[in-house]
């Protein structure tokens, strides 16, 4: 009785799921808006567009695939033909602050973390692109497929999902130059085992750290006592992702859970903005100025920022954390050139942190964009790099 009755509450929950990412994918293909305050205009599909105009200064440098990084100086191939940071490359050991395993779901079947094998990114650099300054992803069919692949997922698991293991990004770890990476679990409001594969992960190497993760939902005395157990003796540090875990910052229960983060010293990495390939209803619940009240109510509160807005969302990004600079830290991956430099320009160089978001990137690109929009400002690459995030969560690196 007891196991029928749990299996038709995990079918109920399927079933929920699968709708709900139904509609992510119908809202993807429509581009439906239910909501006039937070509606976006959607961006051109044509790919022509984001080939970009090339500063005449680089062009020798154009870069328009991943495949062509050993064009820069920083960069050559192994004896088996893979990118790797080249011998003597002035870069600093980095510490990566956002990454991500594979994760399946319900039905799926776990993976193997120690697995190895070339690895299916969710995004594709091969398409014909200005690499360092202009961002295009996800295209249209990019965001298609992931749909796809999610409404799925809680029945098999993606085979995509199974190239993502901890082995996998250890090798590129290796090849160049990061010397830790913090394993950011993501936790789906039914039937995740996010948090869990993410800690077998980190348990395939100490460079690997991982983060803690809770899905705010129904927030009580006994969610804040399990996000303590999880979080005993570890790094303090949570993930949040608004569209994913289908709640805005400043819905009553994730700002319950803020605030007990503020009280205890833990630290919020937050997905915040969107590319523009979400439907509209996804997309309301990551817009900036719904952390506001978060941050306005918390003062000690302590929010990165990851992708500083993403591809839709930068200016706004950029406005909130100047307003609340003492509480906000910038991490910008996806961000190009251009982008980099801003907040290099604006915003506290010790306020940076540096991340990739493994598997969506892979590690090459992010940090291609990144020595392209530090040349002449070198100096400041050991801190975003590494020393403003450990500093920040009282790591020790050394």
């Amino acid at each position: 009785m007891a196991m029928n009755m749990r299996r038709r509450k995990f079918l109920k929950a399927a079933g929920v799921v699968l709708a709900g990412a139904g509609l992510v994918e119908f809202g993807a293909r429509t581009g439906i808006r239910p909501s006039k305050r937070f509606s976006v205009k959607r961006p051109d599909p044509d790919l022509n567009a984001f080939l970009g105009d090339i500063p005449e200064s680089k062009q020798d440098r154009a870069i328009m695939r991943m495949s062509e990084l050993d064009r820069l100086p920083w960069f050559e191939r192994d004896e088996a033909g893979m990118m790797r940071l080249a011998p003597g490359a002035d870069v600093p050991p980095i510490l990566d602050c956002h990454t991500h395993v594979g994760w399946s779901l319900g039905f799926g079947a776990d993976i193997d973390m120690t697995a190895r094998s070339p690895v299916a990114y969710f995004f594709d650099h091969e398409i014909p692109q200005n690499l360092l300054y202009v961002q295009m992803h996800p295209t249209v069919s990019e965001a298609e497929k992931i749909a796809q692949e999610t409404k799925w997922s809680l029945l098999r698991t993606p085979e995509r999902n199974r190239t993502h293991t901890a082995a996998n990004l250890l090798d590129e770890m290796n090849r160049f130059r990061h010397d830790h990476a913090i394993l950011l679990p993501i936790e789906i409001p039914v039937h995740s085992r996010h948090l869990e594969q993410t800690r077998r992960g980190e348990q395939v190497d100490a460079r690997l750290v991982s983060f803690g993760g809770i899905h705010p939902r129904r927030w009580s005395d006994e969610k804040e006592a399990q996000l303590a157990e999880i979080l005993e003796g570890r790094v303090r540090g949570i993930k949040f992702h608004p569209p994913f875990q289908f709640m805005a910052p400043d819905a009553p229960d994730a700002m319950r859970m803020f605030q007990w983060c503020a009280e205890n010293d833990v630290v919020v990495l937050t997905h915040i903005g969107f590319t523009g390939r979400e439907p509209a209803f996804i997309r309301a619940y990551s817009e900036p100025e719904r952390f506001i009240a978060p941050l306005r109510a918390f003062p000690k509160l302590k929010m990165i920022f990851a992708h500083t807005g993403s591809r839709a969302r930068f200016p706004e990004t950029l406005a909130v954390a100047k307003q609340y600079r003492d509480q906000v830290w910038l991490e910008f991956t996806g961000q190009p050139v251009p982008a980099i430099k801003q907040l290099l320009d604006e915003y506290d160089h010790e306020k940076l942190v540096y991340g990739t978001d493994w598997p969506f990137y892979p590690l090459c690109v992010s940090l291609a964009r990144f020595l392209v929009a530090t040349e002449g400002r070198e100096a400041s690459r050991p801190a975003i790099l590494r020393d403003n995030f450990a500093r920040l969560m009282n790591m020790d690196v050394t």
